[in-house]
């Protein structure tokens, strides 16, 4: 039991001489820190940091980067990529169209 007693004692001395470090090193040292406001800035950098980056494809990943290498197939704007992109997905719709039915090559 005196151990015990003697354990126990030891214990809460230590304990509070901790809490009298932590309680000095914040008033000191961290007196100006507000843990809110760094894990909410935190929060929004790691979440939000990147917007739209679900919608960036590897295409236009890779034609940035030959852009920049100053490659021959490299498009001179991503503007004239998405032209070029609808155009052909333009003329796919139309020759499907052309191709299901008899009417719309009559029409032509």
């Amino acid at each position: 039991m005196e151990l015990y007693l003697q354990f126990m004692f030891t214990l809460t001395v230590g304990l509070a001489g901790v809490g009298l470090v932590l309680m000095t090193l914040l008033e000191t040292l961290l007196s100006d820190w507000d843990p809110v406001a760094d894990l909410q800035r935190w929060w929004r950098f790691h979440h939000y940091g990147r917007p739209n980056a679900g919608s960036v494809r590897a295409e236009d990943i890779l034609s940035e980067l030959e852009a920049r290498r100053g490659g021959r197939y490299a498009p001179a704007t991503p503007s004239r990529a998405l032209d070029r992109r609808r155009e052909v997905l333009r003329d796919m719709r139309e020759a499907d169209l052309r191709a299901a039915s008899p009417r719309v090559v009559e029409a032509l």
